[in-house]
């Protein structure tokens, strides 16, 4: 006997952002393919083919390479300036908690004589 298919019921269609989520959820988390795929409701062979099609990005290597040479160098000089402007807040941060955790002089926080 076959199963028929409830009045309405269709196919879901899934956008290449969800599977790229999917398969990275599957593939973070320590739970099987099947449990993943229960909790997402969706079939397990999807998430395989999924994977296996390349849905889930890769971190850095899902960006185009640079076509040229130029292009590189003003890659490296954004990477630079962003580079210094992080470690400048780092640096900023690192004072500002020194600053908090010292004790104040009367050993009371916020007395003043």
């Amino acid at each position: 006997m076959t199963k028929k298919k409830e009045v309405g019921a269709t196919p879901r269609q899934c956008d290449a952002a969800f599977k790229a989520e999917a398969v990275r959820l599957w593939q973070s988390s320590r739970d099987s393919a099947e449990k993943t795929a229960q909790e997402l409701g969706i079939s397990v062979f999807n998430l395989y083919k999924w994977k296996r099609e390349g849905a889930a990005p890769r971190a850095a290597g899902a960006l185009r390479p640079p076509a040229s040479t130029e292009e590189l160098q003003v890659e490296v000089e954004r990477m630079q300036r962003e580079l210094a402007r992080m470690t400048e807040q780092r640096d900023i941060l690192k004072k500002a908690a020194g600053i908090l955790s010292e004790p104040s002089p009367s050993g009371m926080p916020g007395f003043k004589r």
